[in-house]
């Protein structure tokens, strides 16, 4: 059996963490892993998860998101922010161990205790019903995704480039030796399971994973489905680029948006940063955070004596102290390299349009083509990238006939949430 220390850096190459404690103001949440079943405040040494949540005024359906394996929170905000503004919907993203500011080693056991915990915090918490919740998942996050959905009735599942199984993943890489391998995510034994709306999503020109895992795992689901294949459409492809890969899919299957009379209430304690602070302290030591401190004052000490000598030679020459900028948005000068870190030369909105705009992969480091930008804008919210509908009309489509069931419904409990289970289910051709 492969070593499960081997297979989490394997199947979870955690990026450096692109966002910190005050990155998200009002949208970073924390999630308790155990929590009354009543909803009420937790105490403040429970261990917590970290979370985006967008809300959209008066939307009827909450996103739970899951990313892919080479993002963390912050690489995958602007995709959220995108998702929140195109379909109307609130968006509760889901951070995986030892990624970000979520401490713990990413495993399948750990990263669906954190599935649960924030599924349980959406239905208690936020008290949010089952059939109004969406799961959303894309690449690795298909896993956690089908797990999900194999349990619960949702309002709907997305699945963007799916596979069968861990097991079938390395089978296309090393072929026996898979064999060998802990299977964390079983999709194609759980998709008989799944009694929700499926969408699946999954390029022809995918060369990371296999189109065929998508057709395998769309004929082995029950329920009604949807298979989108672009031809041009990649694993990384950014899905904001085409409105054919996403957007109208989903606003057509889905019958998006849709709206309610109340709005989502977020209880004052899942923005308490105290729940995360010791936790974010106890992953570096204090000489660390001794060293970045004081490295801050001396780069900043740098930076002004380089304007000053800088105005002095030039004269009246205004010059700026900025010489670049790295992809973490830190500034970079040939003279006090930020290797520290300082403030940052661009604010959250161009970081954003960088991601959208600059970069079409899920994931990919930003840092080789993140440029600095002079005009800041002072709404954190504005987002001018509109995606462009370029290939693959709406004809296209593979969807099979709908099916409908006679269900014989069975209330059960699962993490404190109250959910629907399908029992023998009857096709029936419209």
């Amino acid at each position: 059996m492969l070593e499960r220390g081997l297979l989490s850096r394997i199947l979870y190459p955690a990026p450096e963490p692109s966002y910190d404690l005050d990155s998200f103001p009002n949208e970073l949440v924390w999630v308790p892993k155990r929590s009354s079943l009543d909803g009420d405040a937790p105490p403040v040494g429970v261990e917590s998860v970290p979370c985006l949540l967008m809300t959209y005024p008066y939307s009827r359906y909450l996103v739970l998101f899951f990313h892919s394996n080479a993002e963390d929170l912050g690489r995958c905000y602007s995709f959220c922010h995108l998702l929140r503004d195109k379909f109307q919907v609130h968006v509760l993203a889901v951070e995986y161990p030892g990624y970000g500011l979520c401490p713990g080693v990413a495993t399948g056991k750990t990263v669906m205790e954190n599935a649960l915990s924030a599924l349980h915090f959406a239905t208690q918490s936020l008290c949010w019903p089952v059939d109004s919740i969406k799961i959303f998942g894309r690449s690795i996050g298909t896993g956690p995704a089908v797990k999900l959905a194999s349990l619960f009735r949702f309002a709907g599942v997305i699945l963007v480039t799916p596979f069968l199984s861990v097991a079938d993943l390395f089978k296309d890489r090393v072929g026996l030796l898979s064999g060998l391998v802990e299977e964390w995510y079983p999709n194609f034994e759980l998709a008989s399971k799944i009694a929700s709306p499926v969408l699946l999503i999954h390029g022809k020109a995918d060369d990371m994973i296999a189109f065929r895992h998508a057709e395998m795992l769309y004929s082995a689901i029950p329920s009604r489905k949807l298979l989108v294949s672009p031809t041009s459409l990649s694993h990384n492809t950014n899905l904001m680029n085409d409105m054919n890969y996403l957007v109208l899919p989903a606003t057509h299957f889905f019958s998006l948006p849709d709206y309610v009379f109340h709005d989502m209430r977020v209880p004052h304690w899942a923005f308490d940063v105290q729940r995360a602070a010791s936790r974010a302290a106890s992953r570096r030591p204090a000489w660390s955070t001794l060293l970045e401190r004081e490295g801050k004052a001396i780069l900043q000490f740098g930076h002004q004596v380089t304007a000053k000598s800088h105005f002095l030679l030039a004269g009246k020459m205004q010059v700026s102290s900025l010489a670049g900028c790295c992809g973490s948005g830190h500034v970079a000068s040939s003279v006090w390299p930020s290797i520290l870190g300082v403030d940052s030369c661009c604010s959250r909105a161009a970081v954003d349009q960088h991601e959208t705009a600059e970069s079409t992969q899920v994931g990919y480091d930003l840092g080789a083509m993140h440029v600095c930008e002079t005009q800041r804008s002072s709404d954190p919210w504005s987002d001018p990238i509109q995606p462009i509908a370029v290939s693959m009309p709406l004809a296209q489509f593979r969807q099979e006939d709908f099916q409908e069931e006679q269900e014989e419904v069975e209330l059960f409990e699962h993490a404190g949430a109250v959910c629907l289970r399908r029992d023998k289910p009857e096709s029936i051709s419209v």
